[in-house]
């Protein structure tokens, strides 16, 4: 499915994508609130700047895709691949990360507010200029970047 098909379903009052393979996809400043693209491949997609709000991202593949800029307020990315991706500026103010994969994201300036990173990978992960606060509890942290500059190697088992 190409853009043009994805905004055209999405017109049409469609928001489950389920099983569709976007990746690749430039959506950027896209406005996909409610989205559910649950079990999708959308490694590489570009979301930048794209508003993101409440949509359902449930162990999608967001490999090195591109959402600096995006807004994902109560977005739910439980399980979710986001390795090597761009989240630079992204706003995920309560947005549920649980079990997330954020290896090697670039998290630089980007706002965590009230997140659930509950079992989150944050593996060399960068969250230089960034604020984090939420439930961190039992969190992996090796090499990671904290928002303060620190760097990190450590599991958090405790909030």
């Amino acid at each position: 499915m190409d853009a043009e098909e994805l905004y055209r379903r999405y017109a049409a009052g469609e928001r489950d994508f389920s099983g569709v393979d976007l990746s690749d996809v430039n959506l950027n400043i896209a406005r996909l609130d409610e989205y559910d693209p649950t079990r999708n491949n959308l490694s590489g997609i570009n979301l930048s700047s794209a508003n993101l709000t409440r949509t359902n991202m449930i162990c999608v593949n967001l490999s090195g895709a591109n959402l600096s800029g995006a807004y994902l307020g109560r977005a739910t990315l439980t399980s979710a691949n986001l390795t090597n991706a761009d989240l630079r500026n992204a706003d995920f103010d309560c947005t549920d990360l649980e079990g997330a994969k954020l290896i090697n994201a670039n998290l630089r300036s980007a706002h965590l507010g009230s997140v659930i990173l509950y079992g989150a990978d944050l593996t060399n992960a960068d969250l230089t200029g960034g604020s984090l606060t939420g439930n961190v509890r039992y969190l992996t942290l090796c090499n990671t970047i904290m928002p303060d500059g620190t760097v990190r190697t450590e599991f958090l088992d405790t909030e």
